[in-house]
């Protein structure tokens, strides 16, 4: 049965809702989706109803300027009008004032007289103003300006008696034609006085109205606007939101394996295409994910039986190597007590005959014991013994072993030292061989120049040697088949291709590595680097093809335990430099029982695992008591909010450094030296 006819795998996605107090404009949205426009148009339409908006609300506030600054003139020059009214009967007021004064007193203390001149010429100038300013009532200013000429004359009779000493007369005369013909003026001001600041209250009456219309008439047009901006804004926006949304849940539920997934989707412009181009992308996903379900049960079916050939081939070379040991030491043995003379002395063509046949049997014994090695590597059986030695003195024996082939091939041959540490615990033995190998292939295969061994590390707190010639180079398509077994460059001959295949699993073994760099024609330059400190004990290479589950000194192991076999790499490739060892668990089902057997620092633990949920296994370590108290990291693309209670933190999936030091640090899993 198929990953994908089990939708119950991953929750049903809900379906995406509008905010609570908006899902009324539902059927707005999916209107606005059902549009067969696209979304540029979609949006382009939008900005233009916003922009008709703000044109309006300009064109609203240029007409209430426009409406206010007429209703401003108005009240203005109604203002002046009533202004100029009330100057002119307090002007016509004035001058009768005046000339009472000057009868009186008989301008004793201020000549009253040019006082009603002066009114009686501000008069005039009055009412001139008046007359252009208001056309309308010219009438009544002509009939205004002939009482006023009247009252001139009369004036002029009264200044006349004055002038001439006849006070008496001056004052009969203003009695009865100057002050009665000032009351004719007063009598026709007072009414347009009225009138005029009647006119100036009506105006400001409907200015304050207009005002108020106006103010209510900007608020509302400012209110409609912005809510028909709003909810443009909200329908165009949600139209877009809810595929998008509904898509990410659809893409979270295919990350978790559930290719039952299908988007629904009113959207008749790109994001409706979209929809379905990923229910399509969706449906031939389910079919490689079952073609790839189906093809890894042969696979697994396959590699149990080459895991059953292998392990019989190891158990075949183990035999055949100890059976042909036997034999291969009585003829060394037979052949060196021949050439030490035991049975008497021999001439040169027999020590020459005895010395190939030792020779031979030598190179039998060296193939024979790498044969063994391979058989015990991959059998999970090598044993590495580990010892405190001076690398510099075991490299300067090795170079020593070799100078005699350098010298007669006519080869350079030199050692120095670049800083390597005084001082390593390792299997002195096993990095001997691994030396004697990079050391010997270097000579072999170079015909002419130099072979240069350069041993530093010691800042790095690692052994490193680098072993340069100046040979053949090699191909770069061949530089990793040569560290496979029986395999060596093309156009090689010498040898079986056993020895870089060994060196390079025994570096592995006590935590180091082993790497190349070349160019045809050139030469190459194998590395060789070492921990100063290996402790391993049995090496379990063949059963997993990685390096031992085991910390080094100052080290925090951590357990990965996920369905992706490229996490744990991953993870160590982003912790080994902050002071963590990742291992990754052999699988999900054997998790609890790895955690148990290795403690590690941490768990760091994916849930969502096709053949083991990984929620089931967090509840097994924290009910086991040999695990409970480890912390149990998730990692997985799920949100926090869907995990249980148990996990003691989370990290989303893509893993950033950051929040996974973090989660680390607080709940105690942090580096030796930093704790």
């Amino acid at each position: 049965m198929t990953r994908n006819e089990h939708p119950g795998t991953t929750p049903t996605p809900v379906e995406p809702q509008l905010p609570r107090l908006t899902r009324w404009l539902r059927p707005v949205v999916d209107a606005v989706a059902r549009i067969p426009l696209s979304v540029h148009r979609k949006l382009l339409f939008g900005f233009l109803i916003g922009a008709v908006l703000l044109v309006g609300m300009a064109i609203l506030s240029l007409a209430v300027i426009g409406r206010m600054s007429d209703r401003v003139g108005e009240l203005d020059r109604l203002q002046t009008k009533a202004s100029r009214a009330q100057q002119m009967l307090y002007l016509v007021t004035a001058q009768s004032h005046y000339r009472a004064m000057a009868l009186l007193t008989h301008n004793a203390t201020k000549d009253y007289n040019a006082d009603v001149t002066t009114a009686k010429q501000q008069f005039r100038i009055v009412l001139r103003q008046m007359e252009q300013a208001d056309p309308a009532d010219a009438a009544f200013f002509q009939k205004l300006a002939a009482a006023d000429d009247t009252f001139d004359q009369a004036s002029a009779r009264v200044l006349a008696a004055y002038n001439a000493g006849d006070y008496a007369e001056a004052q009969q005369l203003h009695i009865s034609q100057e002050h009665l013909q000032s009351h004719v003026l007063e009598n026709a001001l007072k009414p347009f006085v009225a009138t005029a600041e009647q006119q100036m209250a009506q105006a400001q009456a409907a200015f304050d109205g207009d005002r108020t219309l106006l103010i209510g008439l900007v608020l509302a047009f400012s209110a409609v606007s912005v809510l028909v901006a709003l909810t443009l804004g909200f329908v165009l926006s949600w139209s877009f939101i809810l595929p998008i949304r509904k898509m990410e849940r659809a893409l979270a539920g295919i990350t978790a394996g559930d290719f039952t997934q299908r988007v629904q989707v009113p959207n008749r412009d790109e994001l409706g295409a979209l929809a379905r181009d990923l229910n399509g992308t969706t449906g031939r996903l389910a079919k490689v994910f079952d073609d790839e379900r189906a093809l890894a049960e042969e696979l697994s079916v396959t590699n149990a039986s080459l895991a059953r050939a292998s392990e019989a081939k190891s158990r075949f070379l183990a035999s055949v190597s100890h059976e042909l040991r036997t034999p291969m030491n009585a003829i060394l043995g037979f052949t060196d007590a021949l050439l030490a003379g035991v049975d008497g002395p021999l001439n040169e063509d027999q020590t020459a005959s005895l010395g190939w046949v030792q020779k031979g049997g030598r190179d039998l014994l060296g193939l024979i014991n790498e044969i063994l090695d391979l058989s015990k590597i991959e059998a999970g059986k090598l044993t590495v013994e580990t010892e405190v030695f001076d690398p510099r003195e075991l490299v300067e024996a090795v170079v020593a072993q070799h100078r005699s082939l350098a010298a007669q091939k006519g080869i350079h041959f030199a050692w120095h030292d670049a800083g390597a540490p005084s001082e390593v615990v390792l299997d002195r033995q096993r990095v001997r061989q691994v030396l004697v190998n990079l050391v010997g292939n270097a000579l072999k295969f170079t015909q002419h120049g130099e072979v240069d061994v350069e041993t530093s590390g010691g800042k790095d707190a690692e052994l490193h040697v680098a072993v340069r010639d100046t040979g053949p180079g090699i191909a770069p398509e061949d530089q990793e088949a040569i560290f496979e077994e029986f395999r060596q460059a093309s156009g090689s001959s010498a040898g079986i291709g056993l020895g870089l295949a060994i060196s390079r699993r025994l570096a592995r073994v006590m935590g180091g590595e082993i790497t190349v760099e070349s160019e045809p024609g050139k030469g190459s330059v194998f590395r060789l680097r070492l921990p100063v400190e290996a402790r391993v004990a049995v090496t379990d290479v063949a059963a997993h093809g990685i390096e031992p589950a085991v910390a080094r000194d100052g080290e925090r192991l951590l357990l990965s335990v996920d369905d992706d076999p490229s996490v744990a790499p991953l993870l160590q490739k982003m912790l080994a430099e902050h002071g963590y060892r990742v291992v990754a668990a052999a699988s999900p089902s054997t998790a609890v029982v790895e955690a148990r057997q290795l403690q590690p620092a941490a768990i760091l633990l994916d849930v969502l695992m096709p053949e083991h949920d990984g929620r089931d296994i967090l509840r097994e370590l924290k009910a086991d008591r040999a695990t409970s108290g480890i912390p149990v990291i998730v990692i997985s693309v799920v949100d926090a909010a869907e995990l249980p209670d148990l996990a003691d933190a989370h990290v989303n999936k893509p893993v950033r450094i950051g929040p996974l030091l973090r989660a680390l640090e607080e709940h105690g899993a942090e580096p030796v030296a930093a704790s």
